[in-house]
């Protein structure tokens, strides 16, 4: 029997306009730790180390309301950061991304998507529906 393949998403599945891809893009590290991301997973930066990562979530737990990091980017290629850093393209500004395409933390509640939403479009990566 023949053996099902999974084809990944294209840079232009997740982003449908940008600037020029040498002023919207940057290729960054993905700090170690972070296991297998797929392209378009949402990611913050460390302000001590320069690294990126998957964006941060807390859920709300009783009285302690939820808590997103701040979103630096959108990558564009999977990446395998399980044991060690890797380097990965991802989109910084001026950009219009697919919301279909965004990869954000599992449990992450609407009003935290729209917060952190908010944040992509203040770098100038705005958020369009799209397929």
């Amino acid at each position: 029997m023949s053996e099902i393949l999974k084809e990944g998403k294209y840079i232009h599945d997740i982003v449908k306009w940008e600037a020029n891809d040498e002023y919207s893009r940057e290729v960054v590290t993905i700090a170690s730790g972070n296991g297998k991301l797929e392209a378009g997973t949402v990611l913050e930066v460390s302000a001590s180390t320069g690294k990126y990562s998957k964006l941060s979530y807390t859920a709300k737990v009783e009285e302690t309301p939820a808590s997103v990091g701040t979103p630096a980017a959108v990558l564009l290629q999977d990446a395998d950061a399980t044991s060690a850093d890797q380097t990965a393209v991802v989109v910084v500004r001026s950009a219009i991304v697919v919301d279909t395409q965004l990869v954000w933390p599992t449990d992450i509640d609407e009003d935290s998507k729209a917060a952190a939403a908010a944040d992509l479009t203040s770098l100038g990566i705005v958020i369009r529906k799209g397929v």
